[in-house]
């Protein structure tokens, strides 16, 4: 009985520690969650954090700016466009998300966005990708996602 308690208690750690409890999508990218904590590993590249009213974590950019568009305050969202911070797809460099450009499947919305640290590297992604469109910060937080 003992040895039972020990492995459900042991099981609920688990679930409910950040990094063990994110569910991937199909193309190996996490699903889109806040986060208690920023994202490590191979999973940064999707990820984004910054400031609004306090450090957010996203795991993954379409739920971020989701979360800017729909729940935030003028005041939150300004704060958010200044201090949040994406990496690049290709090399895991942090940017200002104002200064990335970002390419998204127009067709599968549930694909995950992904930002770059050039237009050019967004672009040659896009071309790689048949349905991705590319675009700044201020088209993706323009672009309504259902």
């Amino acid at each position: 009985m003992l040895r039972k308690i020990f492995f459900t208690a042991l099981a609920l750690l688990f679930i409910s520690v950040p990094g063990f409890n994110q569910a991937m999508a199909e193309d190996g990218s996490p699903t889109c969650i806040q986060l208690d904590e920023k994202v490590s590993g191979d999973m940064i590249k999707y990820s984004l954090h910054g400031e609004a009213n306090g450090p957010v974590f996203f795991s993954g950019i379409s739920c971020a700016v989701e979360h800017r568009n729909r729940e935030l305050c003028a005041m939150e969202m300004v704060s958010f466009d200044a201090t949040s911070k994406v990496y690049d797809y290709y090399t895991a460099e942090e940017i200002d998300i104002s200064k990335a450009y970002f390419c998204l499947d127009e067709k599968n919305n549930k694909a995950p966005i992904v930002a770059f640290g050039s237009k050019e590297s967004a672009e040659k992604y896009a071309g790689e990708t048949e349905g991705s469109v590319t675009l700044d910060y201020t088209g993706l937080t323009d672009r309504e996602f259902k």
